[in-house]
């Protein structure tokens, strides 16, 4: 039997936590806990629950040098950077949850510190290793609509859940909503698309959702365009007090030449409408995906940790490296800017 990865756990709130059930049970043949970096006494009593025989470490740097082979980081966004260059340079595997940083020159030091490493480094980004997102990008690869030339994400939900200190609320610590949240479905749509986005011209503000006093309260609804850089575009709907929305809160799909590609996530179907069939019945492509698993319940949740030891014991990449994955942060960071600066905003 190959030896178990040991694996430390930085940051242990409601995320933190799902992971570190996820790798120390659904992944325990391959992998176990060996330490933990949490100072809230509940999380702490939560995470040794899971994995008691887990060594808690109160400072994140000291269970970084520990002896370990992979480190899970799940802090606030603003510490991510930090950590994850430290723990590159003292030549661990890395698990990042998303973003890949909160400003340009945080994801292209990342950038530049992974391509010097030879370890690996998989970004959370978890939607790309669901059965079902893979469908779209498989059938947009395929040629089943022509040449994408459109992309859309609409996402109507409640407010963020409450974070320690409201890190999450300030867009310096957090990035701002479109960083946090949306730079999934960004990632998304760029890896749908097979572009890069170069412009972005975005609306949003603070209408109903005010927790922090100040002008650094992040946006609670968003609408952002761009361009790519094959002249194709996309566009993103955001609303964080739409709390009963009537179905799943999030829509995404491409139009090409030849047809529309359309998410229905209730019924964990794909629609595909086809140019020249004028019934206006689209074909129904049904999937097999897991949800309902760990914080959020997301699609690829279940999948992603699997793929990040398959990573470590075959030393290939995965599919969410930074390279692969910072184009959608970018994006994200530059619709920030769009909006505060009321200008269009070019990704460089």
């Amino acid at each position: 039997m190959a030896h178990k990865l040991q694996m430390g756990f930085i940051g242990l709130g409601a995320m933190g936590a799902s992971h570190l059930r996820l790798f120390h049970e659904d992944c325990g043949r391959d992998a176990v806990a060996t330490a933990i970096c949490a100072n809230n006494p509940d999380n702490i009593a939560r995470a040794k629950e899971i994995a008691p025989n887990a060594q808690l470490i109160r400072d994140e740097y000291e269970l970084i040098a520990s002896d370990l082979d992979a480190v899970v980081i799940s802090s606030p966004n603003f510490t991510h950077v930090p950590l994850a260059l430290e723990t590159l340079k003292a030549g661990k595997h890395l698990f990042l949850e998303k973003p890949v940083g909160i400003t340009p020159a945080e994801c292209r030091k990342l950038l530049k510190a992974s391509q010097k490493s030879d370890r690996v480094l998989m970004i959370g980004h978890e939607l790309r290793y669901s059965p079902y997102f893979a469908k779209l990008k498989k059938l947009a690869d395929s040629g089943a609509i022509g040449r994408p030339q459109m992309t859309w994400c609409k996402e109507l939900r409640g407010p963020f859940q409450p974070k320690s200190r409201n890190w999450i609320q300030d867009r310096r610590r957090s990035g701002g909503c479109l960083v946090d949240k949306n730079c999934h479905h960004f990632d998304l749509m760029n890896w749908w698309m097979n572009a890069r986005p170069k412009r972005v011209a975005a609306f949003g503000g603070n209408a109903v959702n005010r927790v922090i006093a100040g002008p650094n309260q992040v946006h609670d609804h968003a609408t952002v365009s761009w361009e790519y850089d094959n002249g194709a575009r996309g566009t993103l709907h955001l609303s964080l007090f739409a709390h009963q929305p009537p179905k799943e809160d999030l829509e995404m799909g491409m139009v090409g030449e030849e047809g529309v590609l359309q998410t229905d996530l209730d019924r964990l179907e794909i629609l595909h409408w086809q140019r020249g069939k004028r019934n206006g019945e689209p074909r129904i492509h049904k999937i097999k995906a897991k949800r309902g698993i760990g914080w959020g319940g997301h699609l690829g949740f279940a999948e992603m940790h699997p793929a990040f030891i398959r990573a470590i014991r075959t030393r290939k990449q995965p599919l969410t490296t930074v390279a692969n994955c910072i184009d959608g942060t970018l994006l994200a960071i530059a619709a920030e800017e769009s909006i505060r600066k009321k200008q269009i905003t070019t990704i460089k």
